[in-house]
């Protein structure tokens, strides 16, 4: 099964060869690596041309609008996303293919996320809440309800095509769920399918700042370029 990976990138020039180099030790042949430069100002297009397979820009500022350029550009059945500051674990990109293949309903797959942090306590409440957010998406998907996490899902592109991709608000994997109930969408968890995310952000700004961010979101939608706790992407 061919897949597109989609990476947004903001200033990523030290993490983008991280990523990329653990796609490529899957030594995938089928697989197309896509990193969406985001109007950045270091030398993240640069590095990106020269380990990426395609390399686009786009202008819109917002991880929103370049996850969904570079779906537009994708030209696999099955597009993934992951964020530029992560890190796949081992098989990942096997686990995207097994799962579609033996659910040839499906239309979305997605896994969980593992944050670094050198400090213990740290690791283990947010690693605590990664886990929360993983079952509760998976209970979800049992009840009958489309469940994602947004730095770490694949989707056949004709159904994400179909719904319009994201909305450009924070907490965008919520309400993309939304568009994909009304389509009947069927998802599903996959605990194999790990990804270590930085913990940067979240160092920066404070657990509980972004928590509270993520929290009013739901509540009432907050435009994605609003969300002045994140980097500029």
């Amino acid at each position: 099964m061919k897949i597109s990976i989609i990476i947004p990138a903001y200033n990523e020039e030290k993490n983008l060869p991280k990523i990329i180099r653990s796609l490529r030790n899957e030594n995938s042949k089928e697989v197309e690596i896509i990193v969406v430069d985001n109007n950045s100002t270091d030398n993240t297009l640069k590095v990106a041309k020269k380990l990426a397979d395609k390399v686009y820009q786009c202008k819109e500022q917002g991880i929103t609008y370049a996850r969904n350029y570079g779906a537009k550009k994708a030209r696999n059945n099955i597009i993934a996303f992951l964020d530029a500051d992560s890190t796949i674990y081992p098989d990942w990109i096997n686990q995207i293919n097994e799962t579609f293949a033996k659910n040839k309903n499906l239309s979305v797959v997605s896994g969980i996320g593992i944050y670094e942090n050198k400090n213990f306590l740290k690791r283990l409440v947010l690693n605590a809440f990664s886990y929360i957010i993983f079952y509760y998406n998976t209970l979800s998907t049992f009840w009958g309800n489309p469940a994602l996490i947004a730095n770490n899902f694949a989707i056949k592109k004709n159904v994400f095509d179909k719904v319009g991709g994201f909305e450009h608000f924070v907490v965008e994997d919520y309400y993309l769920t939304l568009k994909l109930k009304k389509l009947n969408a069927k998802s599903k968890m996959n605990r194999k399918m790990k990804v270590e995310y930085s913990s940067r952000r979240i160092e920066k700004n404070g657990l509980f700042s972004v928590w509270k961010v993520w929290l009013v979101s739901l509540l009432k939608k907050i435009p994605s370029g609003e969300y002045t706790l994140h980097d500029k992407l």
